[in-house]
């Protein structure tokens, strides 16, 4: 079993001063390729974070699942893709 280090106070205190200074204002929350073994590390911060901030968009891009939470509604979609193709295509520009 891995045990993942806690965040260090510097890193807690600079993501705290980024919310507190941008929280008012609309964000958007790129989750790209994160698997089902991080979810206290990102997916439940994020989907808190979206939750809590009025302006605040959740985009989830994924391999394996195409799902946003429910409970936040409208403030979260998910996109099931290759994340390598989908930023390939995006730096190209020769989408569908």
């Amino acid at each position: 079993m891995a045990i993942w280090p806690r965040p260090s106070r510097e890193n807690l205190e600079r993501y705290e001063r980024f919310v507190s200074e941008r929280g008012n204002g609309r964000m958007l929350l790129l989750e790209l390729g994160v698997g089902e073994m991080t979810p206290g590390i990102i997916t439940l911060p994020f989907w808190s974070m979206t939750a809590k901030l009025p302006d605040a968009h959740l985009l989830s891009v994924n391999i394996t699942g195409d799902s946003a939470p429910l409970q936040l509604g409208s403030k979260a979609e998910a996109i099931q893709a290759d994340l390598s193709t989908l930023l390939s295509t995006a730096r190209t520009g020769n989408g569908a």
